[in-house]
């Protein structure tokens, strides 16, 4: 069963003048139940959007969404969520230890579950010393590690979150990325998206792409990652259209539906010293397939040439 389900979902809302602005124009998107998915989109495309519609905080859309198999708006689904928003803000006036113990409750923990709980997500986010703390006092780095915690308290389903490595130190990033392994290796379906693409590659197995109010593409990471092209490095005798490497090697790099053609065409004597696949960066893959689609860089590299151009004549 799938986690989350977004069926030719759209939303618009009243800007300045009150213009029409058309947030999302068609979202599709499958959360198989189980997986890390990692939501990819520029400022605006849309990500926050369509998560706060999946939280309920935002209502009015056409299409549907669906928690656990069913439309969103049952409350009792919300037990089974956990959500950090991209600017979390909490009651500044009690400390940590009381806004678990409330947000338990909400969640319809027990009392005696309660104290098991806190220690819990104390020792993974080590907020033990600050418990007393009121959250006012907080800096943006510690309500995030708090918002973090709140969110994994009543140990949910579902995690969703939405730019959590915001504010975060190298240390705490690599903290986030253990504790939402650890989530998951509970058995939380992890929905998160994020700005810094090495973690979304740390941590995911499916990615969608959202641009412009429009999901272009999800799937596996690992299929994306299996289109980079394959290098074979070779000594002896060498085929055409290779690279020479300088320490009497060659080098040739093709796609992986090439493989078998290219081995079968090595002349004789070729000896094969490695066939490994290039790495392909999802940032880089990431850009590349937005210009692809509305040409975002474009203007900027087109006037450079043209400056160029008017330099040499």
């Amino acid at each position: 069963m799938n986690t989350v389900e977004f069926t030719n979902v759209s939303f618009a809302y009243r800007g300045d003048w009150l213009q029409k602005i058309r947030a999302l124009k068609q979202v599709d998107l499958t959360v198989p139940a189980g997986c890390a998915y990692g939501f990819l989109g520029a400022n605006g495309a849309g990500k926050s959007t369509s998560i706060k519609l999946l939280m309920g905080l935002l209502h009015g859309h056409s299409g549907d969404i669906r928690l656990f198999g069913k439309l969103i708006g049952k409350v009792n689904l919300r037990t089974r969520l956990g959500f950090l928003p991209e600017q979390p803000y909490f009651y500044d006036n009690l400390d940590v230890g009381e806004y678990l113990a409330y947000l338990g409750r909400l969640s319809g923990m027990t009392p005696a579950e309660l104290p098991a709980a806190c220690d819990r997500v104390y020792q993974l986010l080590d907020l033990g010393d600050l418990r007393k703390r009121q959250l006012r006092s907080f800096s943006k780095g510690m309500r995030q590690r708090f918002g973090l915690a709140q969110a994994i308290f009543h140990k949910p389903d579902l995690l969703v979150l939405d730019e959590p490595f915001s504010g975060l130190d190298p240390l705490w990033r690599a903290r986030f990325k253990e504790v939402m392994a650890l989530e998951r290796q509970r058995g939380a379906t992890l929905f998160f998206s994020s700005h810094i693409l090495a973690d979304v590659e740390d941590l995911c197995d499916h990615y969608g792409v959202i641009d412009h109010g429009v999901v272009l593409e999800q799937g596996k990471l690992a299929d994306l990652m299996g289109q980079a092209p394959l290098a074979l490095i070779g000594s002896g005798p060498a085929p055409a259209e290779v690279t020479a490497v300088g320490d009497g090697t060659w080098r040739s790099v093709f796609p992986e539906a090439e493989r078998a053609a290219r081995l079968a065409a090595l002349p004789a004597g070729a000896q094969v010293l490695r066939l490994e696949r290039q790495r392909v960066a999802l940032e880089d893959y990431f850009v590349n397939r937005i210009r692809s689609v509305h040409g975002a860089g474009k203007r900027l590299a087109d006037a450079n040439e043209a400056n160029e151009e008017r330099a040499e004549a």
